[in-house]
């Protein structure tokens, strides 16, 4: 009876797994005062330059892990030209910008750290605040032992590693309960798959994982902005209009959408990546079941980090 027992919890579990697709792993923070340390620098403004700007002024962790703007504030009001997205499951994206400059968490910490708009900070003063903090200097040393920029920016990013979201509806789904999922949502899902979306949107991320061109299909009639994508990086003709495709996670929080943030309805974006991604038109009523399923990928929480 036990033997039959498994056997048909296997066989639900099969029923619902897809290979396309895998869930968040349990978060695991091995050492605490790591993350607290960079808990603290994460969301420390004196780092800036005005000592007004700090990471989390661009991703709100209760708000999705992004700050709901096309382009995010830095230093003495700085407008950025990019949309930042969220920092949430960062850890599994191929790059931690739009367009590969950066391809570690560490590595875009120290450059937003030093970039004139974002926080225009500078290392001397960083080490010499941190270096007569008590509290914080007490930390890096009880830590690392050492005071010095590499350590700092590997608290920091640290803390944004453990940033991974707890199980989604979605997520149940996937490890075998069924009925987690409304039959719209359901639907939503295989038109998700059917559509070819899952060919860019997919592993543990639900994107994040591949660079793909913005503009497949009907290119004479996009209309694109001056970012050239990976073309600026690379300078390789193939490479133009070319971006990171993104996590799909928390997309029903973290609009506006696009590079440029230049969409602010989720069923907009569902309608063009269908014309210029797919090169098909899809219609309202199935596009407002893909925007449902999409709902199912974020947790219900993100602030109790």
């Amino acid at each position: 009876m036990i033997k039959i027992t498994l056997l048909i919890i296997l066989i639900v579990k099969t029923l619902n797994a897809d290979p396309s697709f895998s869930t968040i792993p349990a978060r695991d923070i091995e050492n605490k005062e790591k993350y607290n340390l960079g808990k603290t620098l994460f969301s420390d403004p004196n780092l800036s330059k005005d000592k007004k700007i700090s990471c989390a002024s661009c991703h709100h962790l209760d708000q999705g892990g992004a700050d709901n703007t096309p382009f995010s504030i830095g230093v003495y009001n700085s407008k950025g030209d990019i949309n930042s997205p969220t920092i949430f499951n960062t850890k599994f994206n191929i790059a931690q910008d739009w367009i590969g400059i950066s391809t570690s968490i560490k590595q875009r910490a120290k450059i937003a750290f030093l970039n004139k708009i974002e926080m225009n900070g500078s290392i001397k003063d960083l080490l010499i605040y941190i270096s007569t903090d008590e509290k914080l200097s007490d930390q890096m040393q009880s830590i690392y032992k050492i005071i010095n920029e590499d350590n700092i920016f590997d608290s920091i990013a640290y803390f944004v590693s453990k940033l991974t979201t707890p199980n989604s509806r979605f997520d149940i789904f996937l490890q075998g309960n069924n009925q987690i999922l409304t039959n719209e949502e359901k639907k939503g899902y295989e038109l998700f798959k059917s559509y070819g979306c899952v060919s860019c949107h997919n592993g543990v991320n639900i994107g994040g994982n591949m660079y793909q061109k913005y503009g497949i299909f009907n290119e004479k009639k996009i209309n694109r902005d001056e970012n050239q994508g990976r073309y600026t990086l690379t300078k390789k003709e193939y490479d133009k209009y070319v971006f990171k495709v993104p996590s799909l996670r928390l997309s029903a929080k973290t609009g506006p959408y696009m590079h440029n943030g230049s969409i602010k309805d989720l069923k907009d974006v569902i309608k063009q990546m269908g014309v210029y991604q797919l090169g098909i038109n899809i219609p309202l009523k199935n596009i407002i079941k893909i925007e449902k399923f999409l709902n199912t990928l974020h947790p219900k929480d993100t602030s109790d980090y």
